[in-house]
């Protein structure tokens, strides 16, 4: 189940849903072009509509960094940033819920001077840690394999990953990464242990991991809830 508009096709959000609801939901756009839309709209004299800018990101946060933002909820809790390769302390930070993985950091004290742009790696919420990476393709800021809290299954769990514990399907992670195929495979208290064909960089605990069987089923099949990830970093001295 997927819009025909693959760029602005948002059909990823809709995993959290139960089956039962599906046969009553409608798309009526959903095997059209975000251009042919448009275009409708203008012929229904909704100019305004269909000549409004695009919003992008958190659309209610509007022009503000979403730091700031969330600054207004979460008061600042400075801690210290190390470097993944050394452990070494190479400034502070605001506060965890700032930050996410992958995001390029810039010590609140400048002083730490790198050939290379900081990318945040990991994240310890119990020391208040920040683990930052130099350079953008750091392997530290990549992971191979993860696993996942309990799945939410839109149908039953496949057959075949009930019988050998294994599973062949597709993943994405982002509504605009393209599904990649993975090997699924059930882990302790009907977890699921996923394995990547290639090192995918910033995959955040928290996300949506979501599961597609297009092969069998025209439609999202196996989807997990928002849970954490935990993942297999690669570990320095």
């Amino acid at each position: 189940m997927r819009g025909y508009d693959l760029i602005k096709d948002q059909s990823f959000f809709l995993c959290h849903l139960q089956n039962t609801v599906l046969p009553f939901i409608e798309f009526p756009v959903g095997n059209m072009m975000k251009s042919d839309v448009k275009r409708l709209a203008n012929e229904m004299n909704l100019e305004r509509i269909a000549q409004k800018h695009e919003s992008m990101g958190l659309c209610f946060v509007g022009k503000r960094k979403f730091s700031r933002f969330i600054s207004q909820f979460i008061p600042d809790n400075i801690g210290y940033i190390k470097l993944i390769e050394t452990n070494e302390i190479i400034g502070e930070h605001y506060g965890l819920h700032c930050y996410t993985i992958g995001q390029r950091i810039t010590p609140i004290n400048k002083e730490y001077k790198s050939s290379k742009p900081l990318f945040i790696a990991k994240k310890d919420p119990v020391e208040n840690i920040i683990y930052a990476a130099p350079g953008t393709n750091h392997p530290a800021l990549f992971t191979k394999s993860f696993y996942t809290g309990i799945p939410h299954w839109i149908n039953e769990m496949p057959l075949l990953l009930k019988e050998t514990g294994q599973y062949q399907c597709d993943f994405r992670f982002q509504h605009k990464h393209r599904p990649l195929p993975v090997v699924i495979s059930l882990s302790n208290n009907n977890t699921l242990h996923v394995s990547l064909p290639i090192p995918i960089r910033s995959i955040c605990p928290g996300q949506y991991a979501v599961f597609y069987d297009e092969k069998k089923y025209q439609f999202v099949l196996h989807i997990l809830k928002r849970n954490l990830i935990h993942f297999f970093f690669r570990t320095y001295p």
